[in-house]
């Protein structure tokens, strides 16, 4: 009787290990299949990875990641990820992912939930406490915000990130000395991160300290030539700053260089600009009598 109970589990066993054998093997193929460009087909594939073997958390979780970063199917890559959960929970990542679409779905509890559930696995996550940090703000809980942003800089400074965040969540709040000192730490660890030299730009600008606003805002135009952003707002910098030439050359170049869906009054502002100085241009004001 107990070899044969032995046996019984031992053919079970085996066909759990095929079953997931084959179940790991469509897994990869689709994800070369999406690799390939051929995101429909490697749905499919997920979709048969997943009822061959129904308890493989692994093809939920990369069926998930595919809806929510290329299929634009949010509310299925919800359902993949718990079920991911549900079979595996002690995998931070598939807390993160679902934190994350969430997120992106402005359903700020369930983010919060889901990234503390992410740090609750993985505390040395630095992504999941920026994301954390990003949904408590949403709820404006800003002094938990601000802790995780410090945490994700901590755990991870070389993630440009969090410094943006909690930069300018001082500056919100005005207090700019501590946003300057963010910003600048940011710019020390990630050099290469255009978004802090435009938002510390922006602070020296509405303090007018236009030197300083104008060098930052082409430190970050330098690193990304397409910032439509940092053109725009240092166009106006240099209007503050009674720099005619210069103001009208970078609001054409933003006019040039923005997208389709810009923001209408960012445009017309910028057109006005150049507009009235042309004008002032061609018809200087003649000196005041004596």
């Amino acid at each position: 009787m107990k070899r044969w109970w032995i046996a019984t589990c031992a053919v079970v066993a085996l066909g759990c290990n095929l079953e997931r054998n084959k179940s790991d093997k469509l897994v990869n193929e689709a994800v070369r299949t999406f690799k390939a460009g051929d995101t429909a087909g490697a749905i499919v594939q997920f979709n048969e990875a997943v009822t061959i073997d129904p308890t493989n958390d692994a093809a939920f979780y990369q069926r998930g990641l595919l809806r929510a970063e290329r299929a634009s199917q949010p509310e299925e890559a919800v359902r993949d990820f718990e079920k991911a959960i549900e079979l595996n929970p002690e995998v931070a990542q598939y807390h993160y992912h679902l934190g994350k679409v969430h997120g992106r779905l402005k359903r700020w509890p369930q983010a919060i939930n889901a990234f503390s559930k992410a740090i609750e696995k993985n505390p040395a996550m630095g992504e999941s406490h920026f994301e954390l940090g990003v949904a408590l703000q949403n709820q404006a809980q800003f002094d938990r915000a601000q802790e995780e942003f410090i945490q994700a800089i901590k755990l991870k400074p070389r993630f440009g990130q969090p410094y943006q965040a909690l930069g300018n969540l001082y500056a919100r709040f005005e207090k700019y000395a501590q946003a300057i000192q963010v910003f600048k730490n940011g710019i020390e660890n990630n050099p290469e991160f255009p978004e802090l030299h435009h938002d510390l730009a922006v602070i020296y600008k509405n303090q007018q300290r236009y030197d300083d606003a104008i060098a930052a805002f082409q430190a970050a135009i330098k690193l990304k030539p397409t910032f439509t952003n940092a053109l725009f707002n240092l166009g106006i910098a240099y209007f503050e700053n009674d720099n005619a030439e210069q103001a009208i050359h970078h609001l054409r170049l933003f006019l040039a260089r923005r997208a389709n869906d810009e923001e209408p009054l960012r445009v017309r502002t910028a057109e006005e600009t150049i507009a009235k100085l042309e004008y002032r241009a061609e018809n200087p004001t003649p000196p005041s009598a004596p």
